[in-house]
């Protein structure tokens, strides 16, 4: 059975909706992951009463004692500014301060330690613009070009997140993404390219994302894998019938153009597109907004 049937299995059945998910949301700007908190409840927490949420808070020495009050109210306020009143006492929460210079070993062994089956890790534009994460992920994607010289082209700070982000996508054991955070306000109009075979994962997320009301998700099928599989076009259908048709598929005879991607509230896309993506000649690339890239264990 191909990942393709599986998916179709698990959503026919709605194991996909009962699965319980626990969810580890991992940030340094308390803003971000108010943010990406909030994303986590709309892209995989079908059933928050079988869901768990872990905020891993990364701060500086000197923040240590201001954040931790801080940390603990904005527990309250992220479930305060998303959740559904009847479903706010059913999810479990917890929150992590840390003081950390190896971000990457402490989510891997928080991830151990909570059982998490997504880890979602957000950068706001002050620590990483998404220029600077598209600049180096055309850089990496090139083997001729070596670490070191790749990095002599970004400041220290900027150089190591990077380095932290493309290790923990490549090492995980567990579904990653990672959020570019350009502002997020809402979450109803969302841009799903798909560049690449290997993102046929993705309908995971499409699928629990317009389960939500007020949701919008345009598809744009750039290698024309859902009129030309079957089982794609299957899958496709399956998800369009169950959302009450909230996801729509992209007319390939229109061009994109940038005022459709302004009003786009939230790009996902799996890892392999997002290279395809970055390397393509798009003039909209530069007016993406809050974008999601995600790592599945099947890729």
């Amino acid at each position: 059975m191909d990942f393709v049937d599986m998916l179709l299995n698990r959503f026919d059945g709605e194991s996909e909706l009962r699965k319980p998910t626990n969810v580890l949301v991992c940030f340094t700007e308390p803003e971000t992951g108010k943010r990406l908190s909030r994303l986590a409840f709309h892209v995989a927490m079908s059933r928050p009463d079988k869901s768990a949420l872990t905020l891993l808070h990364f701060i500086d020495k000197d923040e240590e004692s201001a954040q931790t009050e801080e940390s603990n109210a904005s527990k309250g306020l992220i479930l305060e500014e998303f959740m559904p009143k009847a479903e706010k006492s059913k999810i479990t929460m917890r929150t992590f301060i840390r003081e950390s210079e190896d971000h990457l070993a402490d989510i891997m062994k928080m991830t151990e330690e909570q059982h998490s089956n997504l880890v979602l890790v957000g950068i706001s534009n002050d620590e990483l613009d998404l220029r600077v994460v598209e600049r180096y992920s055309r850089l990496r994607s090139n083997p001729a070009n070596p670490m070191s010289a790749i990095l002599e082209q970004f400041t220290e700070s900027e150089g190591k997140r990077l380095q932290e982000i493309s290790s923990l996508v490549s090492r995980n054991s567990v579904p990653t993404g990672i959020f570019i955070d350009n502002g997020l306000s809402e979450i109803k109009n969302i841009f799903i390219p798909i560049l690449s075979k290997a993102d046929v994962h993705i309908f995971t997320f499409i699928y629990h994302t317009a389960l939500k009301e007020n949701v919008k998700i345009m598809i744009w099928d750039a290698i024309g894998i859902i009129g030309s599989e079957p089982k794609m076009q299957k899958l496709f259908q399956f998800i369009v019938k169950r959302t009450d048709g909230r996801v729509q598929l992209w007319n390939d005879d229109r061009k994109i153009e940038e005022d459709f991607i302004r009003r786009q509230d939230l790009i996902i896309i799996g890892v392999d597109g997002w290279v395809k993506l970055i390397n393509a000649p798009l003039p909209w690339k530069e007016v993406l907004p809050s974008t999601l890239i995600i790592k599945d264990i099947t890729t």
